[in-house]
């Protein structure tokens, strides 16, 4: 890590802890997850980071905020239109989709018939079949595929 110092001239009149703390209590009183009191408590840190972001894309996108009579994503020129929870949807799906790909090598374990022991069979991309031998048990072949 490596500390510097960063300048600048704020307009006093917009310091304030305030706007920290209200985002906060909007965060925690919208996501009952933060508080140990109900059964959507967060065991796991995935989930936690999951619902956070599902949060904060609804309420900068999807919710219309009363003082701004827009969402935040609209006031701030992101967007021009009011998200519905359907686009986000889209756009998760949209974004899996890509990065599932077809993956590059396939492999099979095959045991060799006559004088036994192990081989995987590794087809590649173009449909070039590679061997690779030497292995005396299934597993030591699954570990092979591993490494």
């Amino acid at each position: 890590m490596k500390k510097r110092e960063i300048i600048g001239n704020p307009d006093p009149a917009h310091v304030s802890t305030s706007y920290a703390e209200r985002q906060n209590l909007t965060m925690r009183m919208h996501m009952r997850r933060f508080t140990r009191l109900t059964n959507a408590f967060s065991k796991k840190v995935e989930n936690h980071a999951g619902a956070v972001a599902l949060h904060s894309m609804y309420y900068n996108f999807v919710r219309l905020h009363q003082t701004l009579k827009v969402s935040p994503a609209m006031a701030a020129g992101v967007t021009d239109c009011l998200w519905e929870m359907t686009d986000v949807v889209d756009m998760l799906d949209a974004f899996e989709a890509k990065r599932k790909r077809e993956p590059k090598v396939t492999f099979e374990i095959a045991e060799w018939a006559i004088t036994g022991g192990f081989f995987v069979r590794a087809t590649l991309v173009d449909g070039t079949v590679e061997r690779i031998e030497g292995f005396a048990t299934e597993g030591e072949a699954a570990v092979g595929i591993r490494n």
